[in-house]
């Protein structure tokens, strides 16, 4: 199977299109300067590559302005863009990914902070809808699309590519046959500060591989790609800009800022790429490099592109597009992906804007000034992220080299644990709270870090991370030395994140100054900073990354965990899922952004499930606790219905939507069980339910539905 890209969008501060932006960008244009979002002039560096003339209310629909953000509003006119350029006519079946990592904190955060001192402020507000990452596809959703399925996701800097490489691998998969994957971030005071308070940012414009090379700029944009099977294209006509060839995605696990010098992970990941691409070495003609222009990521990013390509990198043109267009953040991977599609149409490579003096231990073929006319065949686009996750894509001209072959596995689960509010335990003993007994109490459950983590090791971690990385141990418990350390990964539901941490980071910033934030703490306010810490601690090097689809988000990383397996990119994932007990959160985000939180005391918890590929643990003489057998994400599809006599139903919580997906299915006779009344409400608990229904399994339930508004999940015996 082959797979295009047929139309391409883009919002970024170099123009409001993607042919507009390659032709700056070609040119030699930079977009840096004085940032005017909001005042930083007490700060080191306040030099930023802004969207200009962004109006909100402008692109949102009619009464919606105060529900969107920068981010929804770039992403709506790149992905509209996107989808005009591919010609998509209405009404045509397509899916979405969007990456991203501040979602709506530029318009939120001034609240935020209020909050920090001042319970009496911690109320429900129209506007905090647009905080959470995942409510840049839900506008979308709203107001360009309907969507068959939305995910959302967040690896920081690699989290654009990740889009790329999982819409590629749900084409691949045969579960959909186009999809509009990119990414999204808007500028805001958390991350300038926070970069300022790392010493990462160079208050010049930035100057990636160069000798005098002092950090990065940051930027803003939205970048988006309509991804299609050959065969979809060519049914309506559409031409290919260029073909996604492949694809690797993988962990550093080894800091959660700083990547590792040596360049082994990135390297590792080219060479899977091009394996995956059928494509030799040789054969690639272009590197888009990371390039962020920070001391440690340029020689480690030269190191990998040595040991990939070994003597053959002298001949390949390397350029980085952020000392132009700044570091994008989440969007970079997109973006940097669109520009190389179009440097493959057009025969042309963008320069490395503020390379003057090329750092000898860089030693690369760097493109200097302006564009160059270049011909070539294959791509490759890096990406890395905090937390040390990086993505490799690869690109080539449409149809140049062979088609990859398909793959298809079928998923086990070998380990689950859930810390609810009986504690820290199996699925057999979590399957408990499938039956009738007392309510927990409200608040956060027990659990001390010390108990089950190495201080040493986990002292940078926050309660979410610690809890999660306890309870994926505890999953691992009967598994240790099986696996490859580079085919185990990490997917994190997490719906929302950070609020009186981030309220207290963000506080003393607004009252004092950027001085007054702490360095230690910001890393780690990132939404996908739990996954990091995840990988680092086991030293899981494979796939790594967090979804985000509010109460809905652990069945999207049970999804997405899965369909790592089957893209063959891993041997065993963890598909896990937290929730934190925060009473911001509670009070001010969750009446705003949750579909409806039931009345049971509000808690916590986190959940893990050890998934592995069936033939993997066949052959290595292993026991699954169950089969996953089908999995939907989305509102619309049918369910299959039941096949044996003593099948389940377990659900987060009794709600409208979810009883009224029951009642028009094959299942709608079928006993059903909330978990909400015996483990609390909160926004992991369909995570808690998953491994209480792998607990019935075990305990002789023929196959369990775990269904919500947006997910439904049936896992059987094994």
């Amino acid at each position: 199977m082959r797979v295009w890209v047929t139309g391409v969008g883009v919002v970024s501060p170099l123009a409001s299109s993607a042919a507009g932006t390659m032709r700056a960008l070609l040119a030699g244009e930079r977009a840096q300067g004085p940032i005017t979002l909001f005042d930083a002039t007490d700060q080191p560096a306040r030099l930023a590559a802004e969207v200009r003339g962004l109006v909100v209310s402008d692109v949102a629909p009619r009464g919606e302005g105060g529900r969107w953000s920068r981010s929804d509003a770039m992403a709506f006119v790149a992905a509209k863009e996107a989808l005009d350029h591919a010609k998509v006519a209405p009404g045509t079946s397509l899916s979405l990914v969007v990456g991203g990592t501040t979602g709506g904190m530029f318009e939120t955060e001034v609240e935020l902070a209020a909050m920090a001192n001042e319970p009496a402020l911690r109320v429900p507000r129209p506007g905090l809808v647009m905080h959470p990452i995942s409510a840049t596809a839900d506008r979308l959703h709203e107001a360009l699309w309907r969507f068959d399925r939305r995910e959302t996701l967040c690896s920081a800097c690699s989290s654009g590519a990740n889009a790329i490489a999982l819409a590629d691998a749900w084409i691949r998969a045969g579960s959909a046959q186009r999809v509009l994957a990119g990414a999204t971030d808007a500028l805001c005071r958390l991350t300038f500060v926070g970069f300022n308070l790392l010493g990462a940012m160079d208050p010049a414009p930035c100057r990636p591989f160069d000798a005098r090379r002092a950090g990065l700029n940051l930027g803003e944009a939205a970048a988006f790609l309509l991804l299609e099977s050959e065969e979809s294209a060519r049914a309506r006509g559409a031409e290919p800009i260029a073909e996604v060839s492949g694809w690797a995605i993988g962990s550093e696990a080894s800091h959660i800022t700083l990547p590792n010098r040596s360049g082994e992970t990135p390297a590792r990941l080219i060479r899977q790429a091009l394996s995956r691409a059928r494509i030799e070495p040789g054969q690639i003609g272009y590197v888009n490099a990371h390039g962020t222009a920070t001391v440690h990521n340029d020689v480690a990013e030269s190191a990998a592109l040595h040991a990939a390509f070994g003597d053959a990198v002298a001949q390949i043109p390397v350029s980085s597009s952020k000392g132009q267009l700044g570091h994008t953040l989440a969007t970079a991977g997109a973006l940097e992906a669109v520009i190389v599609a179009l440097a493959l149409a057009r025969g042309e490579v963008p320069p490395t804007a503020g390379l003057v003096e090329p750092d000898p231990t860089c030693k690369l073929r760097h493109v200097l000034g302006t564009g160059v006319a270049h011909a070539f065949d294959a791509a490759i686009s890096n990406s890395f992220g905090f937390g040390g996750s990086d993505t490799v894509l690869v690109l080539s001209r449409p149809g140049r080299f062979e088609e990859a072959a398909p793959r298809t596995r079928r998923v086990v689960i070998t380990g689950a644990s859930a810390l609810a509010p009986r504690g820290l335990q199996g699925a057999r003993e979590t399957s408990v709270c499938l039956e009738p007994g007392p309510a927990p109490a409200a608040g956060s459950v027990g659990f001390s870090s010390d108990d089950h983590l190495d201080y040493t090791r986990a002292r940078r971690m926050d309660e979410t991370a610690s809890r999660l990385t306890a309870t994926a141990q505890h999953a691992m418990t009967d598994h240790a030395g099986l696996f490859d350390p580079s085919r185990i990964g990490v997917v994190a539901g997490i719906g929302l994140r950070g609020g009186s941490e981030l309220a207290q980071f963000l506080h003393p910033i607004f009252e004092s100054g950027w001085r007054f934030g702490k360095p230690s703490v910001f890393p780690s306010l990132l939404i996908s900073s739990p996954a990091g810490h995840v990988s680092i601690y086991l030293k899981l090097r494979g796939p790594g990354f967090t979804t985000s689809d509010l109460t809905s988000s652990a069945a999207a990383a049970l999804a997405l965990a899965a369909e790592m397996l089957v893209a063959d990119e891993a041997d065993a994932m963890l598909a896990c899922a937290a929730s934190e007990s925060d009473s911001i959160l509670e009070l001010a985000f969750g009446p705003a952004c949750f579909h409806g939180l039931p009345a049971e005391p509000g808690t916590d918890g986190a959940s893990v499930l050890l998934l592995e590929a069936e033939e993997r643990v066949t052959a290595r003489g292993g026991t699954g606790l169950a089969r996953l057998a089908w999995w939907s994400r989305g509102e619309t599809p049918d369910l299959p219905p039941p096949r044996t006599a003593d099948a389940r139903v377990v659900v987060p919580w009794f709600d409208e939507a979810t009883e009224a997906r029951l009642a028009r299915s094959p299942w709608a006779g079928v006993s059903r069980v909330a978990l909400a009344p015996r483990v609390g409400a909160h926004d992991a608990v369909l995570g808690i339910a998953l491994v209480a229904a792998v607990g019935a399994i075990q305990a002789g339930a023929g196959e369990v539905l775990v269904v919500d508004r947006a997910s439904a999940i049936v896992l059987e015996r094994w």
